[in-house]
């Protein structure tokens, strides 16, 4: 009895042991990767001229990259159907958490100019969906409107645009330079002193004021820049010192003198002694353009890039 009961145990543990063994394995479903965040209008500059044309800036907020070939962007004539859409080419990828500017003032027959005043500009995919659309404000000639950080809800105006790199507020400037000064002028060629941007995007001169020594004593007033003015980028201004028609305007001494440049802030931002000019064909400058190395250069080259 014993045996059987053994032998019956035996049979039914295998038989547990088999049915263990044959036991399908759960499946496990992979769930799917998340959909990818379409691409954006991320930063738009409508201060343009024939050298730094209005320009639209898209961003990718993925990381990985996005076929746009097909993409359009366009203004109101676009929408209306009054010109072509400015379309990227076929074939273009964007990578993940880059950008693409798009100059949009262009001569051929999908270019348009933005509006200084502002207006409305839109963004659509390859089958034709508009992904995105952007009003934007009036701008200044050294500010863009752009989403703040890149890719995010939030639009600002920032003053210097960040054309084709990460958005920030405020961002990066370097300070403007006095660059050349020329102190042997007459009546008809009045002294002046030139102004250096070397920020790769305009600068506002609002606010900003230049002075001698009278200005720097506050026995007269510090001259200040005309309204509107502004320097373009990697470029100059000239601006006359030895007015006569105005109280805060000074004569630079051939002998030597001194000249301050305060930004809007009031803080001085350069400051240089120049000394006599021995003849009335020479100036004293920086060269190259913005460095810490001034001269006596022989060649006057007003609003120009300086030369020995």
């Amino acid at each position: 009895m014993k045996k059987h009961i053994l032998l019956f145990l035996t049979v039914l543990l295998a038989a547990a042991g088999l049915t263990s063994c044959n036991r399908e394995e759960p499946t496990i479903v992979t769930p799917p990767p998340p959909p990818l965040a379409a691409i954006r209008i991320n930063e738009v500059y409508s201060r343009g001229d024939s050298l730094n044309p209005d320009w639209i800036e898209i961003y990718n907020p993925n990381t990985t990259a996005i076929t746009i070939g097909g993409y359009k962007v366009y203004d109101n004539g676009g929408l209306a159907g009054s010109k072509p859409k400015k379309e990227i080419a076929a074939g273009t990828s964007l990578p993940g958490m880059s950008w693409m500017v798009i100059n949009v003032d262009t001569a051929d027959a999908s270019g348009f100019g933005l509006s200084s005043s502002g207006e409305t500009v839109w963004l659509e995919n390859a089958s034709g969906a508009v992904v995105d659309s952007i009003a934007l404000p009036a701008l200044g000639i050294d500010t863009s409107y752009a989403r703040t950080p890149d890719g995010a809800s939030v639009w600002a105006r920032i003053s210097l645009p960040t054309k084709g790199v990460a958005n920030v507020v405020g961002g990066p400037v370097q300070p403007l330079v006095l660059n050349e000064v020329f102190s042997r002028g007459i009546a008809t060629d009045p002294d002046w002193i030139e102004i250096y941007n070397p920020n790769t995007a305009p600068v506002t001169l609002t606010g900003y004021l230049i002075y001698d020594g009278g200005g720097n004593a506050g026995t007269k007033p510090k001259m200040p820049f005309p309204a509107g003015a502004f320097v373009p980028a990697n470029g100059f201004y000239v601006i006359v010192t030895d007015v006569t028609t105005e109280p805060y305007g000074f004569g630079l001494g051939s002998g030597g003198d001194e000249v301050w440049l305060e930004n809007a802030g009031g803080t001085v931002i350069d400051r240089q002694v120049i000394p006599a000019m021995p003849v009335t064909t020479t100036s004293y400058c920086r060269i190259p353009n913005g460095s810490a190395t001034w001269q006596i250069s022989n060649t006057i080259t007003r609003g120009a890039s300086n030369q020995p």
